[in-house]
């Protein structure tokens, strides 16, 4: 089946979002607007981490599938130039950062009335993986957007954030900026390799797709704006304001085993804060960060359930 397209484009904050609004096909009879299941990517990937499980529930004719790039991201790279440059370091233009990406998500929903605020269009059922759970929570808890659920695949919404290469990159960013193009291409490839936990999983042009997006003098920069750009104190507006505890919708986690980047009590951190909201965490052994390329038919598995279940 082929790839599921980002045929429109969205402009929040001078960025250039594309994304795709799918319709299930065939489309079964029915009087009643579908409810949609919103993919969020997390860094430094993109949507297309995410087609297979798309396709997959798209094929199952119970919901529409938003998919878009954050923007900074995948093909949502594009910013007017007469963009100011941001606060950090005045080196980049536009910002990634979580406040910057939830006040787009929130506004893309509001385009596309899918805020849960309108009854006549269902809230949407949210799948999001690694940084995407802070945007969705903060989309959530501050911006006011409803959704019917939440799906939180291998996220940290906990501090601190990030070790080894991110911690190094946030503090020396201009240093990335200025590596051999070679150089930094080993780095990028070295990061998605550590993000599964079997080689195998990045066959079938896995891990060219992964790449892509930050290779070339444009992409150098925007890998590096999106790490150096991280900013605790958007998930820390959360956390000193105890803001999970009044989430407005279940939760589900679901942690890989073998994730090198997140470690499991971070996970638990967060289930604990979630309270009575959580619907359960679940460890899946086999699975590195990319969960959902390491074992691809027990995430749809759990995904299945889940969203039928809401």
């Amino acid at each position: 089946m082929a790839d599921l397209e980002l045929a429109s484009t969205f402009t929040h904050d001078d960025w250039t979002i594309r994304y795709g609004l799918h319709e299930p096909h065939p489309t079964p009879p029915t009087t009643r607007p579908f409810p949609t299941a919103v993919f969020i990517h997390g860094t430094p990937w993109s949507s297309t981490v995410f087609q297979p499980l798309a396709r997959a529930l798209l094929s199952r004719s119970t919901h529409r599938i938003l998919l878009y790039d954050l923007p900074g991201y995948g093909q949502s790279q594009h910013i007017s130039p007469s963009t100011k440059k941001s606060s950090h370091d005045n080196q980049f233009s536009g910002s990634t950062s979580v406040r910057s990406q939830a006040s787009a998500l929130a506004a893309l929903l509001t385009q596309l009335n899918l805020t849960g605020r309108d009854t006549s269009q269902p809230a949407p059922a949210i799948i999001a993986h690694d940084i995407a759970g802070s945007i969705a929570l903060r989309a959530h808890l501050i911006h006011g957007c409803d959704f019917q659920g939440l799906f939180l695949l291998d996220t940290n919404a906990v501090l601190p954030w990030g070790d080894g290469i991110y911690r190094l990159v946030r503090e020396q960013p201009h240093v990335f900026l200025q590596l051999p193009p070679a150089i930094f291409e080993a780095v990028v490839r070295a990061v998605v390799r550590s993000a599964v936990h079997d080689p195998v999983a990045l066959d079938a042009g896995w891990e060219e797709k992964l790449v892509a997006p930050w290779l070339g003098q444009e992409g150098q920069k925007s890998f590096v704006r999106q790490i150096a750009q991280a900013d605790d104190a958007d998930v820390r507006e959360m956390l000193d304001g105890e803001m999970y505890s009044r989430v407005r919708c279940q939760v589900k986690i679901v942690w890989g085993a073998e994730d090198k980047w997140i470690p499991r009590e971070r996970m638990e951190k967060l289930a604990k804060l979630l309270g009575n909201r959580l619907e359960g965490l679940v460890v899946m052994e086999g699975a590195g960060h990319l969960c959902m390329l390491d074992q691809p038919r027990r995430i749809e598995e759990e995904v299945f359930k889940w969203i039928k279940d809401l």
